[in-house]
């Protein structure tokens, strides 16, 4: 009987090692993806960032440009007629997005002086 015990012991042994060979692989395959997702992320993060940084860069850009003709409120008018002939779309677009702009501005200063 002593025999047949130590052959289930040695079965049940080889089990468990194949249970915990099994799980440390496992774990290392949800170690990986994780930090596979990871990565993905943050390289994604920083697309994002970049592109944003080029989009703000060239906001800054084209402020400079239209701020050269500030004072000169022909040259105002001008830029204004020239882009409702050409692009009407975004003569309106500028137009609404502007008009929020300025409401959100008026809204914080107006917060601002409560406090």
């Amino acid at each position: 009987m002593s025999l047949f015990v130590f052959m289930k012991y040695e079965e049940k042994l080889k089990d468990n090692m194949l249970y915990r060979q099994n799980a440390f692989t496992l774990l290392g395959v949800a170690h990986f993806n994780y930090n596979s997702v990871i990565r993905g992320r943050q390289s994604l993060e920083r697309i994002i960032l970049d592109r944003k940084e080029e989009t703000m860069a060239e906001v800054k850009e084209i402020i400079e440009q239209v701020s050269s003709i500030a004072t000169d409120s022909v040259k105002i008018a001008n830029f204004a007629e020239e882009l409702v002939k050409t692009n009407p779309q975004l003569a309106e677009s500028l137009e609404f997005i502007l008009g929020v702009e300025l409401q959100e501005k008026a809204r914080r200063e107006e917060n601002a002086s409560k406090i």
